[in-house]
């Protein structure tokens, strides 16, 4: 175990840190506090976060999968070319969400009932996730590779999808409004209907 593994587990508070190469893999960091914080090269699977506290903080090139973010709160997060999988967003502490995804690969994860607009989700890969009921205004949707991913009961004012590919979006089960889309890839939005375009 590493120095810093070792002080991940044994403090409370973090301020203003930068964790490199940290395995947290079935760790239990409940109640723990990190404010102004970087993760590099991290691994958090299997991890318990209930009641955890990320405030103002940087994953880069970390991966969160199959833990537990029961009332974990996200405020001034930002995902940087990780890997997050299997995480249910909507048991967040949904007071203070405050996301930031960039050129991260997203599978098999939920967001139910979340308030996300401004989320920005830009280059992504989203495989086999689930929007439901969200509010989706101003999302930055932009050159999205999506697979398998299911939207429903959405409001999607100004949320631009210019260079996304892979939706299934139906625009009778979502408000579609003011979205933005290429005209290329415009198309997709009919594949819900059977309609194939010759």
């Amino acid at each position: 175990m590493t120095h810093q593994t070792a002080m991940i587990y044994d403090q409370d508070d973090f301020y203003d840190e930068t964790f490199t190469h940290v395995d947290a893999t079935g760790a239990n960091l409940s109640g723990k506090v990190f404010e102004g914080c970087a993760f590099e090269h991290c691994t958090f699977a299997d991890t318990t976060l209930t009641n955890t506290t990320f405030e103002d903080c940087t994953f880069l090139s970390s991966s969160l999968m199959m833990s537990e973010v029961l009332r974990t709160t996200f405020d001034g997060v930002r995902f940087e070319a990780c890997k997050i999988a299997g995480i249910n967003f909507s048991t967040l502490n949904d007071f203070c969400i405050n996301l930031a995804f960039a050129g991260t690969r997203l599978i098999s994860c939920t967001f139910t009932g979340l308030d996300l607009r401004k989320t920005p989700f830009a280059n992504c890969t989203i495989e086999e996730t689930n929007f439901r009921e969200c509010t989706l205004r101003d999302t930055d949707f932009t050159n999205v590779q999506f697979r398998a991913t299911t939207f429903s009961s959405c409001a999607f004012k100004d949320a631009d999808f210019r260079g996304a590919a892979g939706f299934i979006i139906n625009p009778c089960h979502n408000n579609l409004k003011g979205a933005i889309f290429d005209r290329g890839n415009a198309f997709q939005l009919l594949q819900p209907f059977g309609i194939v375009l010759g």
